[in-house]
């Protein structure tokens, strides 16, 4: 690969760094996914309780020994006593290992979307969500499995947009949320430090683990089937996905408390271990607590695992069956929710307000204006840059073709319903163009034009993940002039 075209700039190195951190398929088995995967085999518990075995076998033969057989029974039971403390110690350091690496996580992926200026923030969250989304393949056969990577890091950041916009709308009743507010308002830094590390990283770290129950043996096997060959992608049935959901549920739980725990305080002060102690000890009661409210939040705190679940399981799905052309049908869909009583309605228009219908990074064909604000007889590409659309229909895109050709420093644009090739109304005003225009506009802005002849002619959408990969073309957060289309 020549990196002079392709590669990441800085911004896509951190997101794509966070990823691996978060879910990847190593050989040395260090994200937090795999962490979790060797956890839940069991082998370090099972080496402690061989050696407890040993142990207290050692010791009944060595109170029945002759004196004569003693001291090789001693030395033995010492060996082993010693093998006993050092597997527990190891467990111990593992455990901290983990629990600290999710809080380092979690850590970055507050800091990674934290400007100096609420526009600045906005802007990194993004940059962020549509990094995620740029990298994430819209062909071939490894989407479910890149997006199931993909989506806790994803999920995390909505999450922590929805949080700030509760609160701004004052729809946040938890009253451990609502005290670390109330301290927050305090302009000091360390009540504003406070927040983030007794609300947003506890939030995103239940973000992180909402899953990782999944990785239990008895989950996998549900996945993989009995001889590991099923799609792990596929539809199960009704009773095995009930069977999964209940297990994964009880066991990221679990992987909360035990797996993770609560890390040490290092230092020498008393009243400062038992402050350090109880602050983790609450930290990890809300992190629970979103975790079991998260099945049935109601218009509770759970929600705000839960709705951003939705959405994300929607704009980065993990099934065989994908289309691109579903994205955008998230709003709907949540809309339609909040009718059947399933989703609060506040919470959602929350959510909307933050993302609007159509998500960052997504690929966007509309018809523009020219200098009399005329539609045009052509239509041009464009990306979804920016969080806050003014309507949840009309998406704040930057311009990726002007005039039929690609250009690297284009505007940031709204894209009205009545040109945005998304919706019928916009594909009607095209469908007057002769079909020799409507190739002739094809032809120059795809790139394998022949293999895709019979690609429709008016497409409601374009794939720009392909145009992501060039390193030129990952600029597309600079800019913050905007102009209506």
């Amino acid at each position: 690969m020549n990196q002079a075209l392709y590669g990441a700039n800085a911004a896509t190195k951190i997101i794509k760094d966070l990823l691996c951190k978060i879910a990847d398929n190593t050989s040395h088995s260090l994200s937090i996914y795999e962490r979790a995967a060797w956890y839940f085999q069991g082998h370090e518990q099972q080496q402690i309780e061989q050696l407890q075995q040993q142990k207290a076998d050692l010791q009944r033969r060595l109170d029945d020994a002759s004196k004569g057989a003693r001291p090789k029974l001693e030395t033995k039971l010492h060996e082993t006593s010693q093998q006993l403390k050092d597997a527990l110690k190891q467990q111990i350091d593992n455990r901290h290992d983990r629990i600290r690496q999710v809080k380092g996580v979690a850590r970055s992926v507050v800091e990674l979307i934290q400007g100096d200026t609420p526009e600045e923030s906005r802007q990194l969250a993004s940059r962020a969500l549509g990094t995620i989304q740029l990298l994430s393949p819209t062909y071939g056969k490894n989407i479910a499995l890149i997006n199931q990577r993909h989506k806790h890091l994803y999920k995390a950041i909505l999450a922590l947009l929805l949080l700030q916009q509760l609160i701004n709308d004052k729809q946040i009743k938890n009253r451990y949320v609502l005290a670390k507010v109330a301290d927050a308002l305090n302009t000091a830094a360390d009540t504003a430090s406070a927040f983030k590390e007794e609300v947003q990283i506890p939030l995103v770290a239940a973000c992180l683990l909402q899953d990782i129950g999944l990785q239990h043996p008895k989950v996998q096997q549900l996945l993989y089937g009995p001889d590991g060959s099923d799609n792990p992608y596929r539809v199960l049935p009704p009773d095995e996905r009930q069977q999964l959901l209940e297990i994964s549920f009880l066991q990221s739980q679990q992987y909360l408390q035990e797996g993770l725990g609560l890390d040490n305080y290092i230092g020498n002060s008393r009243a400062e271990r038992e402050l350090f102690v109880m602050i983790e000890e609450e930290k990890q009661s809300f992190t629970l607590h979103l975790l079991r409210s998260a099945i049935t939040p109601e218009d509770g705190i759970g929600n705000l695992l839960k709705i951003p679940q939705v959405y994300t399981s929607v704009v980065l799905p993990s099934k065989q069956q994908y289309s691109y052309d579903s994205l955008p049908k998230v709003g709907p869909l949540l809309k339609a929710g909040v009718e059947k009583g399933w989703y609060p309605d506040a919470i959602v228009q929350s959510l909307l307000t933050v993302t609007g219908y159509f998500p960052q990074g997504y690929g966007i064909t509309y018809i523009p204006k020219d200098s009399d604000k005329r539609d045009a007889d052509r239509y041009e590409y464009a990306i979804v840059n920016n969080l806050y659309p003014f309507e949840p229909e009309q998406p704040i895109c930057r311009q990726v073709t002007r005039n039929l050709t690609f250009n690297t420093f284009g505007i940031n644009v709204v894209i009205s319903a009545e040109n945005n090739l998304y919706f019928p109304l916009a594909q009607q005003k095209l469908e007057k163009v002769s079909e020799e225009r409507l190739r002739e506009i094809f032809s120059k802005l795809v790139s394998n034009f022949e293999e895709r002849v019979t690609s429709d002619l008016i497409p409601k959408n374009w794939h720009p993940d392909e145009f992501f990969a060039y390193l030129k073309h990952q600029n597309l957060w600079n800019r913050n002039d905007t102009v209506r289309n």
